[in-house]
């Protein structure tokens, strides 16, 4: 114990380095790998993944993010974006991309910006109509689906920033819909402003009553 003690005596700055090592170590395991997009999700449980837009205006987007069986398209997860205006400049070129139908994620990704989720908040409703005929057969008008409303946030280095409001319902071969999640009037009530005026533009979409 005294060799030791005077070996951390002379050499303290040795001592000092390997802690810092092991804590740098350590932070390094513990990073978060940047979470898996919904689009990536469809590809890989599907084999395929698209996007079809079905209407889209100066602040809103509705979109069918679909995959192939056989020829037909089956909506996996049908979105609804209001997006947040004005648009910085420094996203105008995937914004541009994305309004001429690009996946929203993937685009803002791959032009470099890191993408997540704030406030988000799940419940479910019935599928409805219009949602049951994009799912396929499958996919029943009154079969309750997964619906989940958040804020996507963009930043990098220099900047971050609110790119949209998404409301979202899932099929539920994607997501499955869990029995102790609330329904949609209880949700309402942990939501901004914009998710509610999102999610009732998706429910009125998917033929519910809002």
């Amino acid at each position: 114990m005294q060799d030791q003690a005077a070996r951390q005596q002379k050499d303290p700055k040795g001592r000092l380095a390997t802690v810092v090592m092991a804590t740098s170590l350590a932070l390094v395991a513990g990073a978060k790998e940047p979470q898996p997009l919904n689009s990536d999700k469809i590809r890989e449980r599907f084999g395929h993944y698209g996007v079809e837009l079905l209407h889209q205006d100066a602040t809103t987007r509705l979109a069918s993010l679909y995959s192939l069986d056989g020829d037909q398209r089956i909506t996996r997860t049908l979105a609804l974006t209001r997006f947040e205006l004005p648009i910085p400049d420094a996203l105008a070129e995937p914004d541009a991309e994305i309004r001429a139908g690009a996946s929203i994620g993937a685009t803002l990704r791959d032009a470099g910006w890191q993408v997540s989720k704030s406030a988000a908040v799940d419940c479910y409703s019935l599928a409805g109509q219009r949602f049951a005929e994009l799912g396929g057969d499958s996919l029943e008008p009154d079969q309750p689906v997964l619906i989940r409303v958040y804020t996507l946030q963009v930043n990098d280095a220099e900047m971050s920033a609110d790119y949209a409001t998404i409301a979202e319902a899932y099929h539920p071969q994607h997501i499955s819909v869990d029995s102790a999640l609330p329904c949609i009037d209880a949700a309402y009530e942990s939501m901004t402003d914009s998710q509610v005026i999102a999610l009732k533009a998706l429910l009125s979409t998917m033929g519910q009553s809002n």
